[in-house]
């Protein structure tokens, strides 16, 4: 999605120079703070440059001379735009702003624009598809219609997980992992068939949900399939790729008479486990080989 600082701009953001510059794309979600007083960084192209109200002072302080070649280092890196959010400025900077068409902003709802950045630049998609926190380890619970998600989520539930949403999942890239919220009208909710929409929250207080969690491991479930093998041992492990990142994954296939909370319950310790190092298939694998060989 293209993002200008244009955008920005509102009742709470004002420009103070660069308006011409005011259709320059912003390319990041995140607003880059430099010190002025070290080398400038890399990685500062198309991006929001916050100078903070100390960095500003800092920047008064110096020799004219100083002031004009910090400024003029800060464009160079070639930023969307320059916001403040202090009183005080210098002349240099708002002369450098004009000329070089870099917008200068100055705003005082700052986290709002921080939100408003992230909710239009972050990296983001949807799956059908329920998440469970288990453990701390947000579970992504997906597979065909009326396989069983929910009425599985509804147990996990009942047994001290949390939901985090239900049907719809609104997946987002945070840093290099994924997160997992529900979408505005779904928080808390859990559609069960025969039973309807039920409020988790309401039926089993504020600790039964929460409102988003990173995700750890995806969990499918599928119909059993009589004439399929399916693994025993559990030596090989799966990725299911999300926004461009590989996420752990288990196929769980649906059968009469197998209790799919109980599994999943499992598969999200099994999981922990495997965080920690602890990989049990390979442990007895390399026992099994050690003793063939020995």
């Amino acid at each position: 999605m293209k993002v200008t600082v244009a955008e920005l701009t509102g009742t709470a953001t004002e420009v103070l120079a660069g308006r011409a510059g005011l259709g320059r794309e912003i390319l990041s979600p995140q607003m880059t703070a430099p010190m002025l007083s070290a080398p400038p960084g890399k990685g500062t192209a198309s991006c929001v440059i916050h100078l903070r109200p100390s960095q500003v002072v800092y920047l008064c302080s110096l020799p004219v001379n100083e002031r004009i070649r910090l400024v003029r280092a800060l464009v160079k890196q070639k930023p969307a735009c320059i916001l403040l959010s202090g009183r005080k400025i210098c002349k240099e900077l708002l002369d450098t702003a004009e000329a070089s068409r870099v917008p200068l902003l100055k705003s005082k709802d700052l986290p709002g624009l921080r939100r408003l950045l992230v909710e239009k630049l972050l990296p983001r998609t949807s799956l059908h598809g329920v998440l469970v926190r288990i453990f701390e380890l947000g579970t992504l619970i997906i597979g065909e219609s009326a396989v069983g998600k929910s009425e599985a989520a509804l147990d996990l539930v009942l047994r001290g997980h949390k939901l985090v949403a239900d049907d719809l999942v609104v997946l987002e890239k945070k840093n290099s992992g994924i997160c997992g919220r529900p979408p505005e009208m779904g928080a808390d909710l859990l559609q069960i068939r025969g039973l309807g929409i039920i409020n988790i929250r309401a039926l089993y207080g504020e600790s039964a949900t929460i409102a988003e969690s990173a995700i750890g491991l995806v969990v499918e479930l599928a119909e059993w399939q009589k004439d399929r093998q399916y693994s025993l041992v559990g030596l090989r492990e799966k990725r299911y790729r999300i926004l461009g990142v590989n996420v752990p994954y288990l196929k769980l296939p649906v059968k009469p008479g197998r209790n799919m909370a109980t599994l999943i319950e499992v598969a999200a310790r099994n999981q922990l486990l495997k965080k920690r190092g602890i990989f049990t298939a390979r442990d007895l694998e390399r026992k099994l080989r050690k003793r063939l060989t020995g």
